[in-house]
């Protein structure tokens, strides 16, 4: 997952090298800066198991729904990392990724991936790790839309000006 094509890891390890970053940011001059992403002298291993065979088992297997549900702004979990996860299962899809809205109109919640089975992807926009913290709206909307088993509102593109609103704006 931190194969980046953007060299974001490069970048910030350069960034937060920088003697002025250093600086504002109250660090040491001196101070010796290295990631614990499975950087010399430490190696992540894994001691939990693997969740995607229990995800596959209780959507092909159960009559549940599932949500897997990702802010979409957080660091620690991406959305990018949750999207690739939940398409990796290997479910049909039975809605293309989409914006869904908390007003059925303009105002965008996030996006959402629908698969067979009543399993779907959400984000919510500009949420990051604390989705209800960051966003309290959007989540009572998603939140009781899932628990009523509703859909999710669609975006709705507004019709055009009409040529007397466009004269009013002149």
């Amino acid at each position: 997952l931190n194969d980046y094509s953007c060299g974001g890891d490069l970048a910030m390890e350069e960034w937060v090298k920088h003697p002025t970053v250093k600086k504002q940011l109250g660090v040491a001059a001196d101070a010796f800066w290295f990631s614990g992403d499975n950087g010399v002298g430490f190696t992540y291993n894994m001691t939990e198991a693997n969740l995607l065979p229990f995800y596959k088992e209780v959507i092909a297997g159960t009559e549940l729904r599932v949500l897997v549900y990702n802010g979409d702004t957080d660091p620690g979990l991406n959305s990018f990392a949750a999207e690739n996860w939940t398409s990796f299962l290997g479910f049909e899809e039975r809605e293309s990724w989409r914006a869904w809205t908390i007003d059925g109109k303009q105002f965008v919640g996030g996006y959402v991936t629908r698969y067979v089975k009543d399993f779907d992807f959400l984000t919510i926009r500009g949420a990051g790790h604390m989705v209800p913290e960051f966003k309290p709206k959007v989540t009572l909307e998603w939140l009781s839309k899932w628990i009523s088993n509703e859909e999710w509102q669609r975006y709705s593109n507004p019709a055009p000006p009409s040529a007397s609103d466009i004269e009013i704006l002149r």
